[in-house]
């Protein structure tokens, strides 16, 4: 008796379901910031992890798994001023972030999470760099 596999049943079942590996499934859960870069003037700025402890910066982002997200922050790049709570969404390799009490001015990165690092880029119409930041996410103790 031989045993054949069906490829079009295994290909059904891949795109039907929501696999460990996608970024939905990645993205919740808190991350910090620990390197950064911007492009305020006609210069590209890099500040690594050494560099925010100096400057006394943080971004702590804790995205929940119904689209809900809060942070802590104390950084000088200015999008989501005055905003603690926002709701959050994936499309494709977009995160949109929707402050909770405008949600017109909702924000665009594109995204993406390799290797446990969590990586949002924003750039200007022009295609200059406002934000290309890179976190790690923290593990809750338990």
């Amino acid at each position: 008796m031989k045993k054949t596999l069906d490829f079009t049943t295994v290909a059904k079942w891949l795109y039907s379901t929501e696999l460990f590996a996608r970024p939905s499934k990645q993205l919740p859960g808190r991350w910090r910031l620990f390197e950064y870069y911007s492009e305020p003037g006609e210069q590209l700025e890099n500040l690594k992890e050494e560099d925010l402890k100096q400057a006394g910066y943080h971004w702590e982002i804790d995205f929940e798994e119904h689209g809900q997200l809060s942070q802590q922050k104390d950084f000088p790049v200015k999008f989501l001023i005055d905003t603690t709570e926002c709701n959050w969404e994936i499309a494709r390799n977009f995160l949109k972030l929707y402050p909770l009490k405008t949600p017109h001015k909702m924000e665009v990165f594109q995204f993406a999470i390799s290797r446990g690092v969590l990586k949002l880029l924003q750039k200007d119409t022009d295609g200059k760099i406002i934000f290309f930041g890179f976190f790690r996410k923290i593990e809750e103790s338990k």
